[in-house]
């Protein structure tokens, strides 16, 4: 996707974005992505369902209704370039938590029960690039002097790899499959879900919104930033998979054009190991979601 260089898009000259719909719980993909030159902006948000899978919004998932309605109230608060991005996403969460609490059956429903996310949010106005996340979404800042900043929370990441070696063993004392081995281990993953947003614990954006203001926010320079990349945590899973050798390696691949060839090696290579017993993780594969954007120097 080409966009022109003009004065009313920031000095963006490309931009790219493409998503794939995982397995397994994947029947609604729950990664959703924006991406604004008018208002210079992108937001990703990695929607996840409640373990419990409870689903009040009728035709499709919570977490992908979730994801679409946050990633859209937060263009529409940062298209005003007077808002700072901490304030527009708790105005845009407190928004979306409302409208959900309209859909019948809500009100009742536990907190593990609720929709949540990670986020990513790209902002270039003036002089200044910004980068701000909660979660566990992974951004590369290419810049112009051919070194990568990377911008990555892995808390989350943490708490995941402990369960997925316990599904290991679990599954080679007990001669299971992984996929057995996770439901056996079902509230290993509850308990972890319930340290969201808890001190101590991981921070996300959910419906309560508590963990809004603990997002965090990295600055740049506008003349030194070429490119900005984020993903879920699906499309960073190249990493592990073996695709890429590191994050940066992956940002910067993705932002010369390479982004969909990169999305299908990932895709053959979690088939190959689809009883995931090569790269421990609770399913074959995870909805997978890039943004893309490159920047000209005319303005720089």
């Amino acid at each position: 996707m080409q966009a022109e260089n003009t004065a009313g898009t920031g000095g963006l000259i490309w931009q790219d974005k493409h998503t794939w719909t995982g397995s397994g719980e994947g029947r609604f993909n729950e990664d959703y992505a924006l991406i604004s030159p008018e208002a210079h902006c992108a937001v990703l948000v990695d929607g996840a369902t409640g373990l419990t899978k409870a689903n009040v919004v009728a035709g499709e998932s919570d977490a992908s209704w979730y994801a679409r309605s946050l990633c859209g109230r937060l263009v529409e608060r940062l298209s005003d370039a007077r808002v700072g991005t901490i304030e527009a996403l708790a105005a845009a969460g407190a928004a979306v938590a409302s409208d959900y609490r309209e859909f019948p059956g809500a009100d009742t429903l536990k907190r593990i029960d609720e929709p949540n996310g990670s986020l990513a949010v790209l902002r270039w106005q003036g002089d200044v690039v910004e980068v701000t996340m909660l979660g566990d979404c992974v951004v590369v800042v290419g810049m112009r002097d051919g070194t990568e900043q990377l911008v990555y929370d892995d808390t989350l990441s943490r708490l995941d790899e402990k369960n997925y070696e316990r599904m290991y063993a679990f599954a080679c004392e007990r001669g299971t499959t992984m996929a057995e081995a996770r439901r056996a281990l079902n509230p290993r993953f509850i308990e972890n879900r319930l340290k969201m947003n808890e001190p101590g614990g991981y921070w996300a954006a959910d419906i309560s919104c508590r963990g809004m203001t603990h997002a965090f926010t990295c600055t740049f320079a506008r003349k030194d930033v070429c490119w900005l990349f984020a993903s879920s945590d699906g499309f960073a899973n190249a990493r592990e998979m073996g695709v890429v050798e590191s994050f940066e390696e992956l940002g910067r691949r993705t932002a010369a054009g390479e982004g969909v060839a990169i999305g299908e090696s990932l895709r053959a290579a979690e088939l190959a190991d689809a009883g995931c017993w090569r790269v421990h993780r609770s399913k074959t594969s995870d909805d997978a979601t890039y943004v893309a954007l490159r920047f000209g120097v005319e303005d720089a």
